[in-house]
């Protein structure tokens, strides 16, 4: 097969400048030699042929001769032509532009709100956007703004690519457009997600990447190393700066954990965490606002503190007493400082239940000591929500036993479950068992109801006693509940406490001590009142350690063993119950000389700690419980409801609705799915995307306006990692960009006002072609090819004939 030869130069025959394809229509030979053989051969060959044919007849006039061998070099000709097979090639081309990828940053840092203190920033960010209030935008929706609107980047660049959009949050995933960015991402890793992006993008006709983000990396891989990795492939990657790039200042305010529950008339302390860029040592001033059942916010209370420097947090603690009951959406706000940048995190929103309830608590005692004559005194007047009935059982039959006003005497103590399922803490001095009851039996299975109260979510105090508390109680259903193991009794016999010197408990957590422990508002003040305020004790009764679980409050200065200082005072959990053991008989010691002051603060907090359990709202019928209630965006959490029904039977049906409330007060609706295998158990996982503070709740009758008959709050938070640094990293935006260089050039830094600037750099560059399509149209086996051969057979025949060679 001899080689082909294109004898005529491409003509496009469509093309339609908004379409991705066009035709170019060619006339070529299939079957033609190459040029050489054709110029020095058969051409050549012909014309002698042709001559030679009609050389020898010189009858024939010259003219004649001529005109005939004409006539048989084109009859030669053609027929060469047709054999060389003369075709049309129709060939269709793609005409495909090459991609820009835009990647978005959509991490939570990206829900910030800039105040923009220079002035020309502030001025060419204020055109592109109508001249709004630039510090009521997120940086989300000024980066949606001005890349998408009318001659901004995106429309310039689409002109000219195929512009591609991705949203970053670890790795980047496509999106429709701008306006489905969320600003929820918990971490910003730029290196990770331009590597994933990297390697996805493939052999993609990738013209350039740019990268839209404030270049705070806080996780994965390097982005600037990931950078160059762009340069050695030959994609630039370019920067747009989104947020204030000037040094940060800025003061964030983070909500107390708790209280959940609190009493009507209680003072409450929440203990708010301050943090801080670029202000530490300034003044700071913490407002707490309250809104009752869904009503409107109103000032409750104030407090005042010191922002610390950056990369530490400090505390002020509000205060505050509600005077009505209810459910109750608190927002603490921090008030900006004036040279503050960015606001927008300067309140935070918890829930908190007040109770109308009061506290109910069984004190009981066998002999009127001094611990028992001044703690009884101070339940009966530390706090109006605080009832108490006490049992004294070396009183006289005729004697009237202590009492709160409002409740009567008794004469002994419950007998029954649902006696003592009335009060919510009961607190057991130095009694004897056998006080209890008169026989083993009679002591046990009251022991065991106490225990029993406990799991149910009620509060038990041990105070410590030379008589019986807590050695006589040794291998009964009491030792259970204590939140300490007892000494070897053979260790307490060789070696018994010293009381001949006085010594001062040591707080085990000095700078956050327990609830328990505040007997003053001020951090300080309360920290000196312990140290060196409050007269020390002689009597202490040693235990070995705290149970797993539990906490140590207090521990003695000096007396020790293998597990470290000897614990004073301590709390634990015991199911859905608390238990307190104190191993000291004196703390009516501290009325000198502060009289009842600080030792009725003390016992006031034990009462209401140890009431906490009974406090929540508790229904026999559910129990609604959460995985964990704090929470990151972004992160799940997972429900679970045991449900019975009137009946005290499993439920049957095969979902359950619950409802989730928001700090804004609305509420939707959501399903639980039977738990396949444990009858009446429902469960589901649902995804926190919002930071705020939300509450799951069951209410009767599935109906919001109706009671709420369970409920758990989940604190959801943006990662501290996403709000340390608020500013925007420049630095890191121009590194990136030029690690990118490479061999078609490096990629450059813009900030988020001139991002449309960006697309002259891609105005030159050429769109890709590839042929989709090639066809061919045969010339030579055609009708008018064999018919003009044929015309000039039989001119060249005529023409013999006249001349009479035939």
């Amino acid at each position: 097969m001899l080689p082909t030869m294109t004898m005529f130069a491409p003509t496009p025959l469509l093309q339609d400048p908004e379409s991705s394809t066009y035709v170019e229509e060619v006339f070529r030979f299939a079957n033609a030699p190459p040029l050489w053989v054709l110029a020095l051969i058969v051409i050549p060959a012909t014309v002698l042929f042709a001559w030679w044919s009609y050389s020898g007849l010189s009858r024939l006039e010259r003219p004649t001769r001529t005109v005939l061998s004409v006539l048989r070099w084109l009859a030669i000709a053609i027929a060469c032509v047709l054999l060389f097979q003369p075709v049309f090639e129709v060939t269709t081309y793609r005409k495909t532009q090459n991609q820009v990828h835009v990647l978005v940053d959509d991490s939570a840092s990206m829900s910030r709100k800039d105040g923009y203190p220079d002035e020309d920033e502030a001025r060419q960010l204020g055109k592109l956007i109508g001249n709004a209030d630039l510090g009521t935008l997120t940086r989300r929706e000024l980066v949606t703004q001005v890349l998408g609107q009318s001659g901004g980047l995106l429309e310039k660049l689409a002109a000219t690519h195929d512009v591609r959009l991705f949203r970053v949050q670890r790795k980047p995933s496509p999106i429709r457009g701008l306006d489905e960015l969320t600003a929820n991402g918990n971490r910003t890793t730029l290196g990770d997600a331009l590597d994933l992006h990297l390697g996805a993008a493939g052999s993609a006709n990738l013209d350039a990447v740019i990268l839209v983000s404030d270049g705070r990396n806080n996780g994965g891989l390097e982005p600037v190393e990931v950078a160059r990795t762009y340069g050695l492939r030959g994609i630039p990657v370019f920067t747009v700066g989104v947020g204030d790039p000037q040094p940060p200042r800025n003061a964030w305010i983070i909500g107390p954990p708790g209280p959940k529950e609190a009493l009507r008339e209680e003072e409450v302390g929440f203990d708010v965490t301050l943090r801080a860029e670029g202000l530490g040592g300034k003044r700071a001033r913490v407002e707490l606002e309250g809104s009752r059942d869904g009503g409107p916010f109103a000032p409750l209370a104030t407090a005042t503190g010191e922002l610390p420097p950056d990369g530490e947090s400090s505390k002020v603690r509000v205060f505050f007493a509600f005077q009505e009951a209810g459910d109750w959406t608190l927002r603490f706000k921090l008030v900006p400082d004036a040279a503050e940048s960015q606001v927008d995190d300067n309140s935070d929103v918890r829930f908190l239940r007040v109770n109308d309830e009061r506290i109910k608590v069984l004190y009981v005692e066998e002999r009127p000591r001094w611990e028992y004559r001044y703690i009884k005194n101070s339940l009966k007047r530390v706090d109006p929500s605080i009832l108490m009935q006490a049992v004294l059982f070396d009183a006289s039959p005729r004697f009237e036993q202590e009492h709160s006003k409002e409740l009567p005497p008794l004469r002994d103590i419950p007998r029954t479950e649902k006696e003592l399922l009335q009060y919510h803490v009961v607190l057991m001095g130095d009694v004897a068992p056998e006080r209890i009851a008169p026989t083993e039996e009679g002591i046990r299975n009251w022991l065991q109801m106490l225990v029993k109260f406990v799991e149910f979510g009620g509060g038990a105090g041990f105070l410590f006693g030379d008589v019986a508390m807590p050695e006589r109680y040794r291998n009964t259903p009491l030792q259970d509940l204590l939140p300490v193991v007892l000494e070897d009794p053979v260790t307490l016999q060789r070696n018994p406490p010293s009381r001949e010197f006085e010594f001062r408990p040591i707080l085990e957590n000095p700078l956050q001590p327990h609830d328990i422990l505040l007997l003053q508002r001020d951090p300080a003040f309360n920290r000196r009142l312990w140290e060196d305020g409050l007269p020390g004790f002689f009597v202490y009764h040693p235990v070995q350690r705290a149970k797993p679980g539990a906490t140590v409050l207090l521990r003695h200065p000096t007396d020790g063993n293998a597990y470290g200082k000897r614990p004073i005072a301590v709390v634990g959990p015991y199911p859905r119950g608390t238990t307190f053991f104190l191993g000291t008989d004196e703390t009516w010691r501290w009325r000198d000389p502060y009289a009842e002051t600080y030792m009725d603060a003390f016992w006031r907090n034990v009462v209401r700690y140890l009431a906490q359990g009974r406090l929540q709202r508790r229904n026999d019928l559910l129990e609604l419980t959460v995985d964990k209630n704090m929470l990151e965006t972004g992160d799940k959490v997972r429900v679970h409801l045991r449900l019975q029904d009137a009946e005290l039977q499993p439920a049957t049906a095969q979902e359950q609705p619950i409802f989730l409330r928001n700090d804004r007060n609305e509420t939707e609706r959501r399903l639980l799915r039977a738990v396949p295998g444990e009858p009446g158990m429902y469960q589901a996982s649902f995804t926190m995307a919002d930071a705020g503070a939300f509450s799951f709740l069951v209410f009767a009758n599935q109906n919001p306006n109706d009671a709420v008959l369970a409920r758990e709050d989940v604190l959801v938070k943006v990662p501290d990692r996403e709000m340390a640094q608020s500013s925007q990293d420049r630095q890191t935006l121009e590194r990136i960009a030029a690690a990118s260089g490479g061999s078609a050039g490096a990629g450059r830094y813009v900030f988020l006002a001139d991002a449309a600037d960006l697309a002259d750099d891609f105005a030159g560059r050429k769109s890709y072609e590839s042929r989709e399509d090639t066809r061919t149209r045969p010339a030579w086996d055609s009708g008018w090819s064999l018919g003009l051969l044929l015309a000039v057979l039989a001119v060249e025949w005529i023409l013999r004939k006249r001349a009479r060679l035939i």
